[in-house]
Parts: C-alpha cells; structure tokens; sequence
C-alpha cells in the first residue's frame, strides 16, 4: 500500500492522494464530466486482459474498447489557453500533479477507451496486490 508520512505521522493512501486533485477537475469534452476515482480488486497482479476487464466491471462483451497513452489522457487536461484564468490554472495544475502521482506510483498502467460516443475512459495500474487503482471519466465523441 503507498503510504506517505507528514509531520503529524498522518498515513495517506493513494486514493487519499487523488481525491483532493479531482475534487473540482473536468475531462474537457462535449459534457465536461467530472473525474472520478476508480478501484478495482483482480484476482492477480499480472496485467489485466480486455476481456477480464470488461467482466470486472460489467461491461457488455461487444463493447468495443481501445487503447490510449497516459500522456494522450492528460494532454486536454494540461493544456493551458491564453484566456485561463486563476480557476482554470489551478485545474491544470491539479491534473499534472495527479498525472506525477498515478505514473510515480502505480505499475502497469493502462488507458481505456469503452463504447463509442459516449466512452467511459478508465486510467488505471496496479497499487498493490490484486488492487488496481486509478481514475476513470466519461467522454463525448460525436
């Protein structure tokens, strides 16, 4: 389990960790859907098959599913515009911090894209034995 230790010999777990980065943060899309933290527990710490995948998280078999970099993942959500404001630039911020702490601490990673037009895109590794965490957000694609 990722533990760190602050002054006050507080433990955080990495969900703990997540959560506060993706409190407010927006997958930029034709919906702007929130993210969210995903965890899921698999019977083996090797690298998770798609067909696994789909049964640990009840998707239906004929759901089509592609593959995405962890950096094409983030780039919408680090990309800075000129008319960001103070709000805008702490989202970003927000997203590459998270982006250090999943790729610093989990093994294996994987991106996945699930369906067409609307698509769940679920960011995840493994953290410890049989755990996988991550974060996963819904996109729109007409």
């Amino acid at each position: 389990m990722l533990e760190t230790t602050s002054d006050n010999n507080t433990v955080n777990t990495l969900k703990e960790q997540i959560l506060p980065l993706i409190d407010d943060l927006r997958y930029p899309s034709e919906s702007d859907e929130a993210v969210e933290y995903f965890e899921m527990e698999y019977t083996t710490s090797e690298s998770i098959g798609i067909q696994d995948f789909k049964l640990f998280n009840g998707i239906e078999p004929d759901k089509s599913i592609d593959s995405i970099t962890v950096e094409d993942f983030f780039a919408p959500l680090t990309k800075v515009e000129d008319w960001f404001g103070e709000e805008e630039k702490k989202y970003v911020d927000d997203a590459i911090k998270l982006q250090t702490l999943l790729t610093e601490h989990l093994k294996d990673i994987q991106v996945l894209k699930v369906g067409e037009v609307e698509i769940g895109v679920y960011l995840f590794g493994i953290y410890e034995e049989n755990k996988w965490a991550g974060v996963k957000t819904i996109i729109i694609e007409t």
